[in-house]
């Protein structure tokens, strides 16, 4: 997604393209990270405490972050929205949504990445270790 919103921006590809190349894949990752996060949530984290108790606080911050995290899909999720209704439309506000898709993108890709790396550094070390 963030190669295609750099190439809308430098101009490689149109409004069209953009929204076209965007929005399946955004689609289809926000769909899949909220169901990803419901079963770490509702399964796996309390599994994790239970095994190990020990690396409850860091559970506890992976919990968090889902909170925060989801605010950023819900951003994304709004934005897409927003791009895809003007951009059927034929309205000339298109350009301004896909300026603030690709904005979306660019502030949800710190936390969701540090999410991921919190979750390997908590969570893949205790898999290894109890399987």
């Amino acid at each position: 997604m963030e190669k295609v919103a750099e190439a809308y921006r430098s101009g490689s590809i149109d409004l069209r393209d953009f929204h076209g190349r965007l929005l399946p894949t955004l689609s289809g990752f926000l769909q899949h990270l909220d169901g990803h996060h419901r079963i770490e949530t509702t399964h796996y984290f309390p599994q994790f405490r239970a095994i190990e108790p020990r690396i409850a606080p860091g559970i506890d911050l992976l919990d968090r972050d889902h909170y925060a995290v989801h605010a950023q899909l819900e951003r994304l999720a709004e934005c897409g929205n927003a791009l895809h209704r003007t951009v059927r439309a034929g309205n000339i506000n298109a350009v301004d949504d896909a300026a603030r898709m690709a904005d979306a993108l660019d502030t949800a890709a710190s936390p969701l990445l540090r999410h991921l790396d919190d979750e390997e550094d908590i969570v893949i070390p205790l898999m290894a270790l109890r399987g």
